[in-house]
């Protein structure tokens, strides 16, 4: 099923895409970031949940 994107809906869709969007700067300066970028720790390998996880764990005290 395939609906389509509205004003309405949209502002649904929008504090999600915001929030990702705050997020990417904390995960480019992570340690799982720079894991990615070395192709010898094999962190290309993991799904995106994965990644995710990581760099979750990173930032809890």
């Amino acid at each position: 099923m395939i609906e389509t994107v509205t004003q309405d809906t949209l502002r649904v869709l929008l504090p999600s895409k915001v929030a990702l969007a705050a997020e990417l700067p904390r995960f480019y300066a992570s340690r799982t970031y720079r894991e990615l970028e070395n192709e010898k720790s094999k962190y290309w390998w993991f799904s995106p949940v994965e990644l995710c996880d990581l760099s979750m764990e990173e930032s809890t005290p």
